[in-house]
């Protein structure tokens, strides 16, 4: 088989077989979700909101600290370059992984509330609630569209100006801000504090 170049000849196909880890990269995943759906079959819905509820969360904050440690080894490198390629990075995450991990960690948690009984008067429950509420109008008010307005600053000033460098450092702070309010969310809802 062949394929048109860009001068209009034709050169050979280019055939690549999949290695047997490649493989595995594909056939992996496929298999993790059969045994997560067999798992699932055999408990209660409960406990399948809960662990989708938690797999979620754990995307969520887990996604958001890799970025702010990689970004904080970039800052310490003073590799702007790097720095400037993890913000894009986070910003393509946010849009695609981050959002939605949010929006269903909160549909599931409401869920598991009315389904385990347990009612909006505790600390736990609203500071869950509102720690939730801080950190998804933070990343929509603020870390989305500051990331927006630093990709179009790098495309008229460039990488290294200053502003740009600035700007992405204050993105940074503020995203390593909202990590540490997730994390707590995480382990308040683990230690239930206050509970009565």
């Amino acid at each position: 088989m062949t394929q048109p170049t860009a001068a209009g000849a034709q050169a050979p196909a280019e055939t690549k077989h999949r290695t047997a880890l490649e493989w595995l990269g594909i056939i992996g995943p496929i298999a993790g979700l059969a045994v997560a759906i067999l798992f699932f079959s055999k408990t209660s819905w409960y406990l399948v909101f809960k662990s989708i509820h938690v797999l979620a969360a754990t995307l969520w904050l887990g996604g958001g600290a890799m970025i702010t440690v990689l970004a904080w080894r970039a800052q310490r490198a003073k590799d702007n370059t790097q720095l400037l390629q993890i913000g894009k990075q986070a910003e393509w995450l946010s849009t695609r992984v981050f959002v939605p991990s949010a929006l269903v960690v909160l549909a599931l948690g409401i869920v598991l509330m009315h389904k385990g009984d347990w009612g909006y008067g505790n600390f736990w429950t609203l500071f869950g609630l509102i720690g939730w509420g801080v950190s998804f109008v933070v990343g929509a008010a603020f870390l989305g569209p500051e990331s927006g307005r630093l990709a179009k600053l790098i495309e008229t000033k460039g990488p290294e100006d200053p502003e740009v460098l600035a700007r992405l450092n204050r993105i940074i702070s503020v995203a390593r801000a909202d990590v540490v309010l997730i994390a707590l969310i995480a382990i308040d809802m683990v230690t239930k504090p206050f509970l009565t």
